[in-house]
């Protein structure tokens, strides 16, 4: 019977490593149409254009080139993907940013964040809302790293709700799908926000944004602990 416990713990661990629930799903690989999935600059004295630099998924990366004075600019998308637009279950996202050889930020700060926006239900009160956005707390900073492709991780954990103004608010409080709540915001568009000091430009390249799997590696780990129990029962 110990032999069998154990044999269906391996066996839903497996169902769990070849589930969706247990691999990152890709939102953004800077290959698809419209270029770039449509990412776009939303601010003054910020350029986006594709480069081959930093790519790490197919050939082409997103390079977000941001002048000396500006201060807080985005790359900014209305492309939503299903991952992003049917939520709950988005913990947050990975992505690789690359800083070229010669472009490293020596100036006061720079940091790379996240900013969801949304519009609200239809049937809410006053007439449905665009342009809503939810920036999350959580960036990584650019400044003072050195050369070299980076996997960076931002969690969707903590944001002012746009409609209710509750601050401490995950990705999952605060957006839904059409029907879901009536404070839910719909996804309507993805942004990449730079804020830096206004002493020196910045050149980043961005690709392969994805979800983070967070689930799934908490309940392999708890099936991992479980097993090694087991076979330490069995020994002793």
């Amino acid at each position: 019977m110990m032999r069998n416990g154990f044999l269906s713990i391996v066996a839903a661990a497996a169902i769990l490593c070849s589930g969706g629930s247990a691999v990152a799903a890709l939102l953004y690989d800077m290959e698809g149409a419209p270029p770039l999935d449509g990412f776009g600059p939303n601010g003054g004295g910020v350029t986006i254009s594709a480069d081959t630099i930093g790519a790490t998924r197919g050939p082409t990366s997103l390079q977000a080139d941001v002048v000396t004075g500006a201060t807080f600019v985005g790359a900014l998308t209305g492309v939503v993907p299903f991952d992003l637009g049917d939520p709950p279950g988005v913990e947050g996202i990975l992505l690789d940013l690359t800083i070229d050889a010669g472009q490293e930020f020596t100036g006061g700060f720079a940091v790379i964040g996240v900013t969801v926006f949304g519009a609200s239900q239809p049937d809410y009160p006053g007439g449905q809302q665009f342009g809503l956005q939810a920036q999350f707390a959580d960036f990584e900073h650019i400044g003072g790293k050195v050369a070299g492709t980076y996997t960076v991780q931002i969690d969707f954990d903590s944001a002012t709700h746009p409609l209710t103004f509750v601050g401490g608010q995950s990705f999952n409080d605060i957006f839904g799908t059409v029907g879901s709540g009536p404070d839910d915001l719909i996804p309507t568009g993805f942004q990449l926000f730079l804020n830096k000091s206004n002493d020196q430009a910045l050149t980043v390249y961005v690709d392969n944004i994805r979800t983070i799997p967070e689930p799934a590696t908490g309940l392999l780990l708890g099936l991992g602990a479980i097993a090694m129990g087991l076979i330490a029962r069995r020994k002793r």
